[in-house]
């Protein structure tokens, strides 16, 4: 099993510790040992081609663990970047703060619990299958475009709405996980997202509750035929009368 990045670099200079330490050893034994023969020796072994072979093994095993954890970032990702993926212009503009999309992912786990794990693994499944059959790094607008992505992304959104039946008490609960600053948030039950405690509310009033679920919610009144297929197949749902009952009560309370 390949070892992550950090601790197969501390095991490529234990090894030369390792050799460090006998070189010095038969040093020993032929004179007394200085702090300059040390440094002879250490000399020796920056430019001896003994090493060679090592280090063109080091490398080529350093670049499999790179690869490795850039896969394993991709499929960590592939679940949160779906979710987050509708909003992206609004974080991209600043109508709405980053620091959001961890309670955003608290907000999607207090709603599905351990199916979170779940839909993460299946999400995480087809980006890697689409990206070994692309043969490089994965291509996110072909993962978003995919049926199967969709339809994970379809029955998040369904439970949303569906969590808004009694729609002032769950405005504001939502508002509540929304505005709270933990110093951690998990996207999954051993994937969390570290960051420093600052003590106040983040920005989230009328005006970024609407720009929030206006910008998940919005997009399924104009779903194309087949998604609209792909949402019925999904959630059980009519994604249009679902969307029109949620977007007619969220306009009712929008602050524009």
């Amino acid at each position: 099993m390949i070892t992550r990045g950090p601790d197969f670099l501390r095991q490529m200079a234990n090894k030369l510790f390792d050799a460090l330490v006998q070189g010095a050893e038969q040093q020993a034994q032929k004179a007394p040992f200085t702090v300059e023969t040390l440094r002879q020796l250490v000399e020796a072994m920056k430019t001896a081609s003994d090493y060679d072979h090592y280090y063109r093994a080091s490398y080529d095993s350093l670049m499999k663990v790179i690869e490795e954890d850039e896969r394993r970032g991709a499929r960590v990702n592939a679940f949160g970047r779906l979710l987050v993926h509708p909003l992206d212009t609004q974080f991209a503009e600043d109508k709405l703060d980053r620091r959001l999309i961890g309670n955003y992912f608290f907000f999607v786990r207090s709603l599905f619990g351990d199916e979170v794990d779940v839909m993460a693994e299946e999400a995480a499944s087809i980006a890697e299958e689409l990206r070994s059959s692309g043969g490089g790094p994965l291509d996110w607008a072909q993962y978003y475009a995919d049926p199967r992505v969709k339809q994970i992304y379809f029955r998040v959104v369904a439970r949303v709405i569906k969590s808004f039946r009694i729609f002032e008490t769950r405005k504001e609960w939502a508002m509540k996980v929304m505005q709270h600053d933990p110093t951690a948030v998990g996207l999954s039950s051993n994937v969390y997202i570290e960051r420093p405690f600052e003590g106040q509310a983040l920005p989230f009033g009328d005006r970024e509750f609407y720009l929030f679920f206006d910008g998940l919610i919005r997009p399924l009144a104009r779903l194309s035929p087949d998604d609209a297929k792909l949402f019925k197949t999904a959630t059980g749902e009519d994604a249009s009368r679902l969307a029109g009952n949620f977007l007619a009560e969220l306009d009712q309370h929008g602050p524009f």
